[in-house]
């Protein structure tokens, strides 16, 4: 059988990635191997997938208080999403994700965001380091 998604045009997206904290406390980089293939199976390519944080949920997701949260960057078939969607929802790692639609150079402009932004932490610390006074 033809894969539906050959010869489609890919288009680029951005997705906040939501998994269970304890599973991935427990085992990193497999629950990155699941997130991975439940992606890649249906025909995305990551250009960035990144550790964000762990943090508190606002309310419980399938029992869950705490998730680890995964920043990804990819591209794939626009029809493909609704299939990754369904595969994360029955795989039972990915509690929540938001893919969103990017335009093909938002990535670049997003690092050099973040390039900005910590070369001006950088420099904000070390005039707040400079500006302190010397106790002797």
């Amino acid at each position: 059988m033809a894969d539906p998604t050959q010869g489609e045009t890919s288009r680029s997206y951005e997705a906040t990635i939501l998994v269970r904290a304890a599973a991935a406390r427990a085992d990193y980089d497999g629950i990155l191997a699941l997130v991975k293939q439940t992606f890649e199976s249906e025909g995305a390519q990551f250009t960035e997938l990144e550790k964000w944080e762990e943090r508190k949920l606002a309310y419980p997701i399938d029992g869950e208080t705490h998730a680890l949260y995964l920043n990804a960057y990819f591209t794939a078939p626009p029809s493909s999403i609704d299939k990754i969607t369904r595969r994360a929802t029955l795989g039972g790692t990915i509690l929540r994700q938001l893919i969103v639609a990017r335009p093909g150079k938002a990535l670049e402009q997003i690092k050099a965001q973040r390039a900005k932004a910590a070369a001006a932490a950088v420099a904000a610390a070390l005039a707040a380091q400079q500006a302190a006074p010397v106790e002797y």
